[in-house]
C-alpha cells in the first residue's frame, strides 16, 4: 500500500515535469541539452499478456535531436523484487518506444539510496546480459535548501529537497526556509505547494514541524479550501458538544432540532447554543 511519502517523491515530477531535466542536469550530472517539450506518459506498461506493469511516474523528454523517457520510482526500502521489475520496465519501454530510457529512483534515507545505486545484473556473474544502473536522488546528493533566495530560484526543487530530507537533522531549517519562500510567490501556486508538502512529508516529526509553521506564522497562501475545512471542522465539533451536553442532561432532542444544530455552520451561533445547553430546561429554549 502506497504511503503519502512514497506518492509525493514521484508525483512531484508529474505535477512539475520541468523539474526532471533540471534534476538530471544539476544533481545527477547527466549531460542533456535543454528540452523542447516534456510529455507525461501513461504509467500502465501492461501489454497483451496478463502481466501488470506499473511505473510510479513516466515522462518523455523531447530533445532537439531525440527523445528520452524517464521512469521515476519512489523507493522507501530495499527490495530485490523491485530491482527485477525495474529491468522489466526499462526493457519494455525501450522496445515499445524505440528510444533511450533512464530510471530515476527517489529515496528519503541514505541506506536505501546506497542500495538503489548498486548495479543490478541479469545473467551469469561472469557474463551479465543486462545491467540496470539507476540514477538515484537521496539525502546524500540532493542539496538541502536552507536559504530563501536559493529556494526562490527553483521553488519546485526546494519542495523536493524538503521531502527527500524529511528525516534529516536539519529538516527544521529546510522547512522554515521553504515556508518563507512560499510567501514570495503567487498565492495559488504557494497554496498548492504548501498542501503538497504536508501530504508528502507523511506522518512524523517533519509533518508536525510543517503544521506548526503553518499554524504559527501568518501565511496568506493558506488556501481558502483549507480555511473553510477548518471552519467546518470547528462547527461540527461545536454541534457534537451541544448534543452531548443535552444528552448528558437527559433533555430529549427531536429530529428537526438535531438537524438544525448539525446543519448550522455559524460558529458564533453554535457557541451561543453551547452555553445555553448547560442551563436550559428544554431543548427548544436553545433557539429562543
Amino acid at each position: 500500500m502506497s504511503t503519502s511519502q512514497h506518492e509525493a517523491l514521484h508525483r512531484i515530477f508529474q505535477e512539475h515535469t520541468e523539474l526532471i531535466p533540471r534534476v538530471l542536469q544539476k544533481v545527477l550530472n547527466v549531460p542533456l541539452p535543454d528540452p523542447i517539450k516534456i510529455e507525461v506518459m501513461n504509467v500502465d506498461l501492461t501489454d497483451l499478456q496478463p502481466v501488470p506493469r506499473w511505473v510510479d511516474t513516466l515522462a518523455k523528454i523531447h530533445l532537439p535531436d531525440r527523445a528520452v523517457i524517464t521512469a521515476v520510482e519512489s523507493q522507501t526500502k530495499a527490495s530485490e523484487q523491485k530491482r527485477r521489475r525495474w529491468a522489466r520496465y526499462l526493457s519494455y519501454l525501450h522496445d515499445q518506444h524505440q528510444c533511450d530510457v533512464l530510471l530515476i529512483v527517489t529515496c528519503r534515507d541514505a541506506a536505501t539510496a546506497r542500495w538503489a545505486r548498486e548495479p543490478h545484473q541479469v545473467g551469469l556473474p561472469e557474463w551479465p546480459t543486462l545491467t540496470v544502473r539507476p540514477l538515484v536522488l537521496g539525502p546524500d546528493n540532493v542539496p538541502a535548501i536552507t536559504d530563501v533566495d536559493q529556494a526562490l530560484e527553483d521553488i519546485d526543487f526546494a519542495v523536493l529537497s524538503a521531502l527527500v530530507h524529511a528525516k534529516s537533522r536539519n529538516v527544521d531549517a529546510i522547512l522554515d526556509v521553504l515556508s518563507n519562500a512560499l510567501k514570495e510567490i503567487d498565492e495559488e501556486q504557494a497554496s498548492e505547494l504548501m498542501e503538497f508538502t504536508e501530504f508528502g512529508l507523511g506522518t512524523g516529526r517533519a509533518q508536525q514541524i510543517w503544521r506548526m509553521l503553518m499554524a504559527t506564522k501568518p501565511h496568506a497562501y493558506i488556501s481558502e479550501t483549507r480555511a473553510k475545512g477548518r471552519a467546518e471542522g470547528r462547527a461540527e465539533g461545536e454541534a457534537k458538544t451541544i448534543l452531548l451536553v443535552l444528552e448528558t442532561r437527559g433533555l430529549p432532542v427531536t429530529d428537526a432540532q438535531r438537524e438544525r444544530i448539525t446543519s448550522c455552520t455559524d460558529t458564533d451561533q453554535l457557541e451561543q447554543w453551547a452555553r445555553r445547553a448547560v442551563v436550559v430546561a428544554a431543548t427548544g429554549e436553545l433557539f429562543g
